[in-house]
């Protein structure tokens, strides 16, 4: 049986999963930047950072591996695919990230050290060896999280969510850059640097064997039960994202030297509590980044053991622990700078994965939609990445600014839209060959 204290557990454990440091420090710049349209850019983050990662998530967790989404692809480019993604995600860029956002905003303000290379490396060193022996047995991992770590971060982010709301530090200004035309779409782009769509590929499977240990297999139950525990999740996480929206919205007192959230978010709470704000705040980005990181590198762990059965789970925990507190060493504003590309490169590819399996029992050549689509997405993707990173030729910019959607950040969108239409038609015109089974 699966009562509601676990249903409860389980979602506050997704919940905690979710909440990391992209998590507290990109909502209140994008929220400073949109000003007067803060409503409206958090809409449009909560449709990349909530909607697509419980979508994904459930579709993920019925299948029991992310990996099964993409059995329709040939087998070097899912291969190809899932290891890039794993590593985007796990050691090269998203937990190097949160172990410096943890150092940053979480430990240097407690006022115990200077900032020096010397400090990053022991304390990126201890908080990952830390969080790693929560990882070395999966079903420990679960129950710390979802029991002890998760009502404590709540309890810490409903205290300064109270405050916010009753005593915003200024008034809220017009919308800059981008937000002046796009407030809605350049929300959705902001959505990207949660990671959170990549990371629901990876927090399915913990779900599923969560509850696989409780002897839960029926795809039936399965659902049920995620889209249940998800909806306490994602609940929280909208919640959470509108408010530090609002935070940055009615931070202009306190952002104006800020390079990136985290700052606005700590001077915010700091102006808040006083020096009671400055524990309330480390206590809050250590907790989240903590999770975050157990369940991620868990994950990813678990996917790189299924290579090579000499080189288990413990192994992958072990070196993807180290290879993080090495990576994080570069820094959390270079790490910053270089996430959005990276993103912008694979996001819709794995969108495309989750949306697909919608539709494959339609499709007569499943195969050909599939590496159709996905082709004309990464090509999409490419461009959008060259463009983000200014390697564009101006003559090739000119003729895809032409492009809807394009300026917004989100030119893949309508040609990944009609490359499916197109493979999808087509395809079911051929003769239907022998497929794999999805659910392998």
């Amino acid at each position: 049986m699966f009562s509601t204290k676990d249903m409860l557990v389980l979602g506050m454990m997704v919940f905690a999963l979710f909440l990391g440091a992209g998590n507290i420090i990109f909502p209140p710049m994008a929220g400073y930047h949109s000003g007067t349209d803060w409503f409206s850019a958090s809409l449009g983050f909560i449709v990349t950072g909530v909607v697509l990662p419980f979508l994904t998530l459930i579709t993920v967790a019925v299948k029991g591996r992310g990996e099964r989404l993409s059995v329709d692809l040939p087998r070097w480019v899912s291969v190809t695919f899932w290891v890039a993604l794993y590593l985007i995600l796990g050691s090269t860029f998203a937990m190097p990230r949160v172990t410096n956002t943890a150092y940053e905003l979480g430990f240097l303000p407690l006022g115990f050290v200077e900032k020096s290379t010397a400090s990053h490396l022991i304390f990126a060193f201890v908080f990952n060896f830390v969080s790693m022996f929560f990882m070395l047995k999966q079903g420990t991992m679960i129950s710390a999280i979802g029991k002890f770590m998760t009502p404590a971060l709540l309890f810490l982010l409903v205290a300064v969510g109270i405050a916010v709301v009753r005593t915003p530090l200024s008034p809220i200004n017009e919308p800059i850059n981008q937000y002046v035309d796009f407030a809605f779409f350049s929300g959705i782009v902001d959505g990207y640097q949660t990671m959170d769509v990549l990371s629901a590929m990876a927090f399915g499977g913990i779900v599923a064997r969560a509850l696989a240990s409780r002897g839960i297999t029926s795809p039936q139950d399965v659902v049920i039960i995620t889209i249940k525990a998800g909806l306490i999740a994602v609940g929280l996480l909208a919640a959470l994202y509108i408010c530090l929206f609002y935070l940055g919205a009615t931070s202009d007192a306190v952002s104006q030297t800020a390079t990136n959230g985290g700052q606005i978010f700590s001077r915010y709470v700091d102006a808040l509590y006083g020096a009671l704000g400055t524990w309330l705040m480390c206590s809050i980005v250590l907790l989240a980044s903590m999770t975050t990181f157990v369940g991620v590198t868990s994950a990813c762990a678990d996917f790189f053991a299924t290579f090579n059965p000499r080189l288990d789970y413990r192994f992958w925990v072990v070196v993807s622990t180290l290879l993080t507190t090495i990576v994080s060493t570069f820094g959390l504003d270079t790490l910053l700078r270089v996430t959005i590309p990276v993103l912008l490169l694979i996001y819709p590819t794995t969108v495309a994965l989750v949306f697909l399996q919608f539709a494959r029992r339609k499709m007569r050549n499943p195969r050909f939609t599939y590496g159709f689509t996905v082709a004309v997405l990464v090509v999409m993707s490419a461009f959008d990445t060259l463009n983000n990173i200014g390697l564009l030729n101006e003559n090739v910019l000119a003729v895809l600014h032409r492009m809807p959607l394009f300026k917004e950040g989100i030119g893949w969108l309508l040609p990944g839209v009609i490359a499916f239409i197109i493979s999808f038609v087509a395809g079911n015109m051929r003769p239907a060959k022998p497929q794999p089974d999805a659910a392998a």
